[in-house]
């Protein structure tokens, strides 16, 4: 006679959760009935604790089989099916899971192109933080407007301040799908900083979104500032918040 070997905790939990908690006998669930593994074929006439054996079985069906063989082998078909579908399910997973990697693989030479091309034309390495923003304009705006960002930065600052260049990148990304008249408020305010003292950045954008949603032209305001007409912070101001 075979010498019965309890099962593990694990190997039970193992059963019922391949079985869904229920009876493979009557249908009963747990928490409504208490649940035990039970043998296909028993232990006395050489059945092992090999998962293929157990199977899930209510306490009175359990009780009341005592050694006797399952004849329907629909339990048997139902454990393959399972096993089966387990399978199925794992490779699916590990698809999926190297359709992941393969994601993350791109974006990776996407990250690596970007900051390859910052430091071709700047000839300036990127601190670990220069390295995780340039990264998060690539997510947020793609790598060829990232790309389109560094070459205006670089026309319009130089590299000569490598920081104050780096910085004008996500603005102009945030600007460059903006409305017009926006980045045309943004392009004067630039100026204003740039020439006056004593510039306000807030009272400034009020006015100028203002003075846009009265009517006025800001064409004719840039050529005024290009040209040198409005000298200082107070005739800017002066000039746009008295039309």
């Amino acid at each position: 006679m075979a010498k019965r070997k309890s099962l593990s905790k694990k190997i039970r939990f193992e059963v019922f959760k391949r079985d869904s908690f229920t009876c493979q006998y009557c249908g009963a669930k747990a928490p409504d009935t208490i649940l035990e593994v039970d043998h296909i074929h028993p232990v006395k006439e050489g059945g092992t604790n090999d998962l293929m054996n157990l199977v899930t079985s209510c306490i009175e069906c359990n009780r009341g089989k005592g050694a006797a063989k399952i004849s329907d082998t629909s339990i048997v078909e139902k454990q393959r099916r399972q096993i089966e579908e387990l399978n199925i399910r794992r490779q699916q997973l590990e698809m999926m899971l190297e359709w992941r990697d393969g994601i993350r693989s791109i974006k990776e030479e996407k990250y690596k192109r970007v900051i390859s091309y910052w430091l071709e034309e700047t000839g300036i390495n990127l601190t670990e933080a220069g390295n995780k923003t340039l990264k998060s304009h690539v997510d947020n705006y793609g790598v060829m407007e990232t790309l389109e960002a560094i070459d205006i930065a670089i026309e319009k600052y130089g590299t000569d301040e490598e920081e104050k260049t780096f910085n004008k990148i996500g603005g102009i990304l945030y600007l460059k799908n903006k409305p017009k008249h926006i980045q045309q408020i943004a392009y004067i305010k630039g100026i204003c900083r740039n020439r006056f003292h004593h510039f306000n950045e807030r009272r400034a954008s009020i006015a100028l979104n203002e003075f846009h949603d009265d009517g006025y032209d800001l064409d004719r305001l840039q050529e005024l500032l290009l040209a040198g007409e409005l000298r200082n912070w107070s005739q800017f101001i002066n000039y746009i918040e008295g039309n």
